[in-house]
């Protein structure tokens, strides 16, 4: 989960539309996304994109890697909504990410994000859909600083990220993270649970760029994503 870009964080090995943080095998060396015009996609691609947008609300193409699978992914934006698709090279659909509005969240995770947000309130909400399971996340904001839920859609929360500081990660993550950053800054540090595994994500400011890498306790880096702005 982010705080990667809450929506549209496009990268060469995750969607940015950042799909939950959890441990993932150690990333391979970053690769721009290819940037493409619809008649530069398969045409499988090009009929299944139909079921989720018209070409006009397509407002980008790119073509990433998503885990070790390739995918072409979407950039929509209909009816004043944000969203993004993921859909590999023979058609089948990957992932997608939506912001929607907290009442549109079934009442059991409705009900958990406002319990959770007591004292605070609830900035954004969005549906992500990967891997046949759909998960609600909510950024909450409480006393200046923010933080983040993942719950299913039965209000079971099955992740969090919450504002960490270095001094406070693990020796082995915190060498990591100090390393990847050298000749920049680093712009925030954030601990996450996922599924019962947790990581440190951390923004990386380099030459007017920003990347987002998530690392493991041991130090392994298991996720790297650019972050576009």
């Amino acid at each position: 989960m982010r705080l990667r870009p809450l929506i549209l964080g496009s990268t060469a090995f995750v969607i940015a539309l950042g799909l939950a943080s959890q441990a993932r095998p150690q990333a391979k060396p970053e690769e721009p996304d290819q940037v493409l015009k619809m008649s530069q996609i398969p045409q499988k691609v090009q009929e299944a994109v139909k079921a989720f947008a018209t070409p006009a609300e397509i407002k980008q193409i790119t073509k990433g890697d998503v885990d070790g699978t390739v995918a072409y992914e979407f950039q929509i934006e209909k009816a004043g909504r944000k969203s993004e698709v993921a859909i590999t090279p023979d058609g089948k659909f990957l992932a997608s990410e939506e912001m929607v509005p907290l009442s549109e969240l079934p009442e059991a995770a409705r009900r958990t994000v406002t319990t959770n947000a007591r004292g605070g309130r609830v900035v954004t909400t969005e549906k992500v859909v990967e891997q046949g399971r759909t998960v609600f996340e909510a950024v909450i904001e409480d006393g200046g600083k923010q933080r983040e839920i993942s719950v299913l859609s039965d209000g079971t929360i099955i992740g969090t990220q919450n504002d960490v500081a270095l001094a406070d990660i693990p020796e082995a993550a915190r060498k990591a993270i100090t390393a990847k950053a050298a000749g920049g800054k680093i712009v925030s540090t954030k601990k996450s649970l996922e599924d019962g595994k947790t990581v440190f994500v951390a923004v990386i400011e380099k030459a007017g760029t920003q990347q987002q890498i998530s690392v493991a306790p041991d130090g392994k880096i298991v996720e790297t994503e650019d972050i576009k702005r």
